[in-house]
């Protein structure tokens, strides 16, 4: 039982350690990340990643199983809408923790998506982000803009093979790993990698063999 006490007691010492370096990390050199922004993609060939984290409102059992309802009761529209995009390989819905997550893969276009997505969906979506904690504007088709932002400020940032890129103005490599600690605490929720396993064909090139067109 001591040891267990003094266990604890290193443990809280050793987070309140490091949020105390982390502060002055922030204050004596902040860092500047390259943001990825908006993806602008012309090829239709090149497929692209999103990772939607929304924090939920209630983030207990009862909250994640309304979450979970509120999928359910509208899974077949969604998916619908997500084939009816003609953008989208793939996509799913998980709850984890206190997030529910939406992860696709897409061709193109992140704004071209999204706007799609408002068109074909939004409103069957637009009913889930009021289990969210900070929805957007409602409805998305009226504020397509502010959706827009709203989804991209929740895709988790994706963290490139090459750490220097995320860091142009970082001239020490030494300082890398301070640099990403920094970008951690900012930001959670990120995308450390991705492999695929089977040549990249895009949807638009499977429509075209199959003699359906775009």
């Amino acid at each position: 039982m001591v040891k267990g006490f003094f266990r604890s007691i290193w443990t809280f010492l050793q987070h309140l350690l490091e949020r105390i370096l982390i502060a002055f990390w922030r204050r004596a050199a902040p860092i500047k990340v390259a943001e990825p922004g908006y993806s602008t993609v012309l090829a239709d060939n090149l497929q692209m990643h999103m990772n939607l984290v929304m924090p939920l409102a209630d983030q207990t059992a009862v909250g994640r199983a309304r979450a979970a309802q509120a999928i359910a009761a509208n899974i077949d529209e969604l998916f619908t809408g997500l084939n009816n995009v003609g953008t989208v390989h793939f996509a799913r819905f998980d709850l984890i923790g206190g997030n529910l997550c939406m992860y696709s893969v897409f061709d193109g276009d992140f704004r071209a998506y999204i706007r799609d997505f408002i068109c074909v969906f939004g409103s069957v979506f637009d009913s889930l982000l009021g289990l969210v904690a900070d929805p957007p504007p409602s409805p998305s088709a009226l504020n397509p803009e502010a959706f827009i932002d709203w989804i991209h400020r929740h895709d988790s940032f994706q963290i490139p093979r090459d750490l220097t890129s995320l860091f142009p103005e970082e001239k020490n490599l030494e300082n890398l790993s301070r640099d990403l600690v920094l970008l951690l605490d900012e930001k959670p929720n990120v995308q450390l990698g991705r492999f695929s396993g089977y040549p990249g064909v895009s949807v638009a090139q499977i429509r075209h063999g199959a003699g359906l067109g775009w």
